[in-house]
């Protein structure tokens, strides 16, 4: 009996050394999977041929075409000054700025007007006294066509008379405009730079007391390259060509404002330094507001620094590749369709800052790939992820 109890757990465990081994006997091998190389995973974009406007851009800082010194012709007190006389005040154009005491002027426009009533009277007398001489003269001197003797017939006192009278009548005219060079008014539409006006203040001919800034036009004095300047219309002297659309942009707070302008001249030499022309980019009424209208931001105002770009001539039948795609030697990497990699030699006509632009080498509907790859090689198999347009 004991003996059969300790052959029982040995029992136990020869039956199930047993059935391990039939287990492992029986089991199937599994085969293994085996997955197929696809290549490198790329981002793709498919090329569009199309019609593609040259951009160039620029930055500059906007200026005003006017400026001015305010300096009275005249002297006197100030008698009466705009509201609008401070820095920083805005005007229009015809708009009175200040006037200087005119009572003085007015006394000397009496003053001349009598000395003109007086030269008139002298010289109508010398006209009388010069008919009566010659009627003298005639009747003395019946049939004789000899001229007679000058002073016999008053022409030098009449000459001397009709330059009185002119002198005369010169002094009413400039008196008259002293009289309206007592009141100074805006030129053109603009705002107060700096000034130094007081009511009562008393002012000096030729002194200036006031710089005044123009706001009807707006420039901006961009440099570019030589050969960003051959895609550009820029207009010559005295001519009627139309220069190039420009679009300006100051970017502040997070917001983004925008004006029109159009390039209106070149300056008159390239520089020598760098090799780069400065064309003048002219905004007509830069204060206009937009819709909102709710900040100074909306105006382009002298000072700011903005950046600019040029829409120069327009290329047909172009393809854009984005800048990122292309390699060495201008070349790019095209997908086909059993997504092999190609390298693919272009003929660039034209570097932009975000793009170039391709005129020959590649086609329309072909996959170019954006990601950079190491090693990259003619046939390389690859996985392209074709990226949607914008």
């Amino acid at each position: 009996m004991r003996t059969k109890k300790a052959l029982l757990p040995l029992l136990v465990i020869v039956i199930a050394i047993g059935l391990t081994f039939v287990l492992v006997k029986s089991r199937k091998i599994p085969k293994p999977l085996e997955t197929p190389y696809l290549g490198p995973l790329v981002e793709t974009a498919e090329l569009v041929k199309s019609s593609r406007r040259v951009v160039v851009f620029g930055t500059g800082t906007a200026q005003s075409r006017q400026e001015v010194n305010i300096t009275p012709q005249v002297r006197g007190r100030v008698s009466e000054l705009s509201p609008n006389m401070m820095e920083g005040g805005t005007f229009r154009r015809g708009e009175l700025l200040f006037a200087i005491e005119s009572v003085d002027y007015e006394l000397a426009i009496d003053l001349a007007k009598a000395s003109l009533a007086q030269a008139e009277l002298e010289l109508q007398r010398n006209e009388n006294l010069a008919r009566v001489a010659r009627q003298e003269w005639q009747a003395l001197n019946p049939g004789s066509a000899e001229e007679p003797d000058p002073l016999v017939v008053y022409e030098p006192q009449m000459k001397s008379a009709r330059a009185q009278r002119d002198a005369a009548e010169a002094n009413v005219r400039q008196a008259e405009i002293n009289l309206q060079r007592t009141r100074l008014f805006a030129p053109f539409n603009g705002f107060v730079r700096s000034e130094q006006l007081e009511l009562g203040q008393y002012l000096n001919a030729g002194s200036a007391v006031a710089t005044v800034v123009g706001t009807d036009h707006v420039e901006i004095v961009v440099p570019v390259t030589l050969d960003d300047l051959a895609w550009l219309q820029v207009p010559r002297n005295g001519g009627v060509q139309k220069g190039s659309e420009a679009e300006i942009e100051l970017q502040s707070g997070g917001r983004n404002f925008r004006w029109q302008g159009a390039i209106t001249r070149a300056m008159g030499e390239i520089d020598p330094h760098n090799r780069t022309a400065h064309v003048v980019v002219t905004v007509t009424d830069p204060l206009a507001k937009d819709g909102a209208g709710r900040s100074l931001l909306n105006q382009l105002l002298p000072g700011m620094f903005v950046e600019v770009r040029m829409l120069g001539e327009e290329l047909a039948d172009v393809i854009a590749v984005p800048r990122g795609a292309l390699r060495d030697n201008d070349t790019v990497w095209i997908a086909d369709s059993d997504n092999r990699l190609h390298i693919r030699t272009v003929d660039i006509i034209r570097r932009e800052r975000d793009e170039i632009l391709v005129q020959a080498g590649l086609q329309a509907g072909e996959q170019v790939i954006l990601t950079g790859l190491t090693g990259a090689a003619e046939g390389m198999l690859l996985r392209p992820n074709l990226r949607e347009a914008r």
